[in-house]
C-alpha cells in the first residue's frame, strides 16, 4: 500500500465553540478532545496564522479515526467575518466536508430535531443514500450513507461518523496538482467521489468541472475546478479567521521531515506564515504554509499524539488527538415533570414569567430575537446575594432544546447553559439543564450545581402548574 501523508484535522472558523463542538457532537456522535484558550499572539499564534492580532479558543473533536480530530477555532480577534450569503460551492476556497455515517436514517433524525433543513431531498438508492446540509455558520457539509473508501485502506473505525473528505475549489487545476501531489506527494486515485448527478445536492445542477482526487492517510482531498459557472475569488480583505473550513492539516512523521517539506515547498512558490520556533515546539510543532492561489495548508508534526500529561495547565501538550474535556467546568441537574415537553416549552419560552419559578425576583426581556427566539436578551434581577444577569438565547428548538448564555455571574466567564426536554415512557417529560463556565473561584461547582437544580426542579413545577 502507497504510503501518503495522513489528513489530521480539518480545522473550522465558528461563531461559538461551545455551540457548535455541541453540534456535531449531537449529530455525529463525535467524541470531546479537550482544548485551550492560550493561542494568543504572545505565544505565537499572529505569526503561525498569519492573521493580524489572532486571538482564539481552540477545541478538538475525534471522530474515531486514529490520528484524526476536527478542530474548532472560536476567534475574538480579529472578528470574524460570517459566509457571504452569495456564497456558492464554486466560490474559491475550502468548500465542502465529507462524513461518513453508519446510520444514515438516525443521522436525519437528528438533524431534523435540531430544526436542521436539508438542502434538498437525500439522492441515491438505499445503501449508497447522500444528502447535504450546513452547520450552524453556514458552512457546507455532505452526509454520505456508504464508505468512498477502498479496501485496502485498513479496518475502518467503529464509530457513528468520520470525516471521510474535504473539497476545494480552485482556479487552476495544474496549479493545484503542482501543490497537492508534486509538493506534499499525496498519490491521485481513480475515485469519483461525485459525478454531474451530485452538483444538485449543493445547487449547482448543470454545473461544469473538471476534477481530480488525492488520498491522504484514510481520507481524501477533491479538487475541483469550476468552468461553468466560474466562481468567485476570495473575498476582499479575507483571513482563514473567517467562518468556514479554516485549513486543513497533514501530519508530518517527524520535525526535520516538516521542515524538509517546507524547505521543498517554497521552491515553487509554497510560503510558510513563519520558521520561528515556539514555547512548545520540541513538543509538537505546526508550520502554515500558502499555495501560489492562496490555500492554507498546516503541517503537522507531534511528539507524543494521543498520550495525556499530568501537567498540561494552558491544554497545549496535548494538542487534542486524545478523549478529554474541554478547559470548562460543568455541572447538571434532572428533573422529572407529568407535563409534555410542549407543555414545559411553554413555560421554558415565556421569558417575561421566568421570575415565578427561579430564583430571581424580576425577568423581563431586552432585546427580541429573530421569530424563533435566537438572539433574545433577557435581563434576570434581584437573584441570589442581588445578583443580575443577562442572557442570550443562542439556540430555540422547540420544544427540546434551548440554550443560552450569560454575563453578570461573579467570577464567570463564558458561561453557557444547554436545556434539553425529552419526552419519558409515561408521557411526561425529563428535564436537563447544563451549564459550562470558565472560573477560579473555590467552589464554583458547588454553588452553580445548587443554583442549576434549582432552575431544573423549579420549571418542571412550573410546566406541571402550567
Amino acid at each position: 500500500m502507497t504510503t501518503s501523508l495522513p489528513l489530521v484535522q480539518i480545522a473550522l472558523s465558528v461563531r461559538d465553540i461551545q455551540h457548535s463542538q455541541r453540534w456535531y457532537r449531537d449529530i455525529f456522535g463525535f467524541t470531546e478532545s479537550g482544548g485551550t484558550h492560550a493561542f494568543i499572539p504572545l505565544l505565537g499564534s499572529e505569526d503561525v496564522q498569519n492573521v493580524p492580532g489572532a486571538t482564539s479558543v481552540c477545541w478538538w473533536m475525534l471522530d474515531g479515526t486514529p490520528g484524526f480530530q476536527m478542530e474548532l477555532f472560536e476567534f475574538s480577534k480579529p472578528h470574524p467575518k460570517p459566509v457571504p450569503t452569495d456564497w456558492r460551492p464554486c466560490d474559491i476556497g475550502y468548500t465542502t466536508v465529507g462524513f461518513h455515517v453508519t446510520d444514515f436514517d438516525g443521522t436525519l433524525e437528528r438533524l431534523a430535531r435540531r430544526n436542521v433543513t436539508l438542502l434538498t431531498e437525500p439522492m441515491g438508492l438505499l445503501g449508497s443514500r447522500r444528502v447535504c446540509v450546513t452547520d450552524p455558520d453556514g458552512i457546507l457539509l455532505e452526509i454520505m450513507e456508504d464508505d468512498p473508501r477502498i479496501d485496502e485502506m485498513g479496518p475502518r473505525p467503529d464509530t457513528p461518523a468520520v470525516a471521510r473528505f474535504t473539497t476545494l475549489s480552485v482556479p487552476d487545476l495544474a496549479e493545484a496538482r503542482r501543490t497537492w501531489i508534486d509538493v506534499m506527494g499525496l498519490p491521485e486515485v481513480d475515485l469519483a467521489l461525485h459525478d454531474s448527478e451530485h452538483e444538485k445536492l449543493w445547487g449547482l445542477d448543470g454545473s461544469t468541472r473538471e476534477s481530480f482526487v488525492v488520498r491522504a492517510g484514510d481520507s481524501f482531498i477533491e479538487v475541483v475546478q469550476y468552468l461553468d459557472p466560474v466562481g468567485k475569488d476570495w473575498p476582499t480583505g479575507y483571513h482563514i479567521s473567517d467562518l468556514g473550513i479554516l485549513n486543513i492539516a497533514l501530519g508530518v512523521e517527524d520535525r526535520a521531515s516538516l521542515d524538509a517539506l517546507v524547505e521543498k515547498g517554497r521552491t515553487v512558490g509554497i510560503e510558510p506564515n513563519t520558521t520561528k520556533g515556539t514555547v512548545v515546539d520540541k513538543i509538537w510543532y505546526a508550520s502554515y504554509v500558502n499555495d501560489p492561489m492562496g490555500f492554507s495548508i498546516e503541517l503537522l508534526w507531534h511528539g507524543s499524539k494521543g498520550k495525556h500529561r499530568r501537567v498540561d495547565p494552558l491544554g497545549l501538550l496535548e494538542l487534542g488527538f486524545a478523549a478529554k474535556q474541554p478547559p470548562v467546568k460543568r455541572v447538571s441537574a434532572d428533573a422529572h415533570t407529568s407535563a409534555t415537553p410542549e407543555q414545559v416549552w411553554a413555560v421554558l419560552d415565556d421569558h417575561v414569567a421566568m421570575s415565578a419559578w427561579t430564583p430571581f425576583k424580576r425577568s423581563e426581556v431586552v432585546s427580541d430575537g429573530d421569530a424563533a427566539g435566537v438572539g433574545l436578551i433577557r435581563k434576570l434581577s434581584g437573584g441570589p446575594a442581588g445578583m443580575t444577569v443577562h442572557e442570550q438565547i443562542i439556540t430555540a428548538e422547540a420544544p427540546y432544546r434551548m440554550e443560552y448564555t450569560a454575563k453578570g455571574a461573579p467570577g464567570m466567564k463564558r458561561y453557557h447553559s444547554f436545556v434539553n426536554v425529552e419526552e419519558n415512557s409515561s408521557g411526561g417529560s425529563t428535564i436537563t439543564w447544563e451549564a459550562q463556565y470558565r472560573t477560579l473561584l473555590p467552589g464554583s461547582t458547588a454553588i452553580t450545581g445548587r443554583m442549576v437544580r434549582t432552575l431544573a426542579e423549579g420549571l418542571a413545577r412550573a410546566a406541571e402548574r402550567h
